[in-house]
């Protein structure tokens, strides 16, 4: 059974906005108002350094302008995982180092005090009985050493299989490393154990306290909040297909007035559009020729990288006549309809 650890004043920097174990008041009106902070898991976004979001989006959400994200079945996955691994991790980590973990819930949602925009919510908080030598950087021999009793924090992730080369040797994806960092400079901590159940094992990284990287995300969360949120300005987007689809879900496309593209913005499209092109018929040409030199061999390699080919065969369904010929079969079996928005560019007359 996981303890607790119920001091508010754990952590000097920080000023406990409410308890997450309560569904009181005080803890909607924050759950309501999530434009009032950045958390852990927006400043990667900020910074450029995650697929799922960018300061667009964020920008979008704090201010109610995106349709807000239900969760899917990985977040659901991740949440009923979580006490268990933060459990598990004590059994698994005291068998790999012969040192005792013992791990801790901290329920309570913190903002810095003095950026009282910046907030945290963290996994949990850990203990050694003994002091605990690791590999910063095994191409350099670097080690480095967590004394006993010194507090950790502890940030939980699960992990698919397909998913390990993000994970292999001392990698820690970026947008992970940007959100422990973010929690060490709210807190003060100077260690923070990203645990990660991977497939089916748990496993964990130690992710050092960096002065020099907590600046530059500080200096980005305050530039962001002072020159987008305050003024209500939306940066840029930066190019993510999830950035497309908030830009689609403000415009009505009701409007048959002609629009004044501006900065030569079309013809670049259509350079870039001819150059995708011409870069995947080269791209189908080399596959052409891996071909040829395998012959009828599954498996090649050139000594730096290796090859294997396999079949794969999917049906094709004919959802014309399903439609036409079995109504209800067809509408037991829809799963929705895909909406998207096509364009097309055409010389001026």
């Amino acid at each position: 059974m996981i303890e607790f650890i119920e001091n508010k004043s754990l952590f000097p920097s920080v000023k406990i906005v409410f308890d997450t174990r309560k569904d009181n008041e005080e803890r909607t009106q924050w759950l309501n108002q999530r434009c009032n902070s950045i958390g852990g898991s927006e400043i990667a976004k900020i910074a450029g350094f995650s697929k799922y979001g960018s300061p667009l989006t964020v920008f979008n959400e704090k201010l109610g302008l995106s349709e807000k994200f239900k969760g899917n079945i990985h977040t659901k996955f991740g949440n009923r995982m979580e006490p268990i691994i933060r459990e598990w991790v004590q059994e698994d980590f005291e068998k790999a180092t012969k040192i005792k973990l013992t791990t801790y819930e901290y329920p309570y949602m913190m903002v810095h005090k003095e950026h009282e925009y910046f907030s945290a919510n963290i996994d949990g908080l850990a203990r050694l009985e003994d002091n605990y030598t690791y590999w910063e950087n095994r191409d350099t021999a670097e080690i480095k050493q967590i004394g006993k009793d010194e507090l950790i924090g502890i940030e939980i992730k699960t992990a698919s299989e397909f998913l390990t080369k993000m994970w292999q040797g001392e990698e820690i994806p970026d947008e992970y490393y940007c959100q422990v960092q973010w929690y060490m400079g709210i807190t003060g901590l100077n260690y923070f154990l990203i645990v990660y159940l991977l497939g089916k094992e748990v496993k964990w990284k130690v992710v050092p306290r960096n002065e020099d990287d907590i600046k530059v995300l500080f200096e980005m969360g305050e530039k962001f909040w002072n020159s987008n949120i305050l003024t209500k300005i939306p940066p840029e987007p930066t190019g993510l297909e999830v950035e497309t689809k908030e830009i689609l879900f403000k415009q009505a496309l009701d409007n048959d007035i002609e629009a004044t593209i501006t900065d030569n913005k079309l013809s670049r499209y259509k350079d870039i559009t001819e150059e995708i092109k011409a870069l995947e018929k080269d791209k189908e040409h080399i596959k052409q020729l891996i071909y040829l030199d395998m012959g009828d061999s599954k498996k090649a390699t050139d000594g730096i990288y290796k090859i294997s080919r396999f079949e794969v065969k999917k049906d094709k369904l004919d959802t014309k006549t399903l439609k036409e010929k079995y109504p209800l079969t067809y509408e037991a079996i829809l799963q929705g309809q895909s909406e998207f928005v096509n364009m097309r560019i055409a010389k001026c007359k």
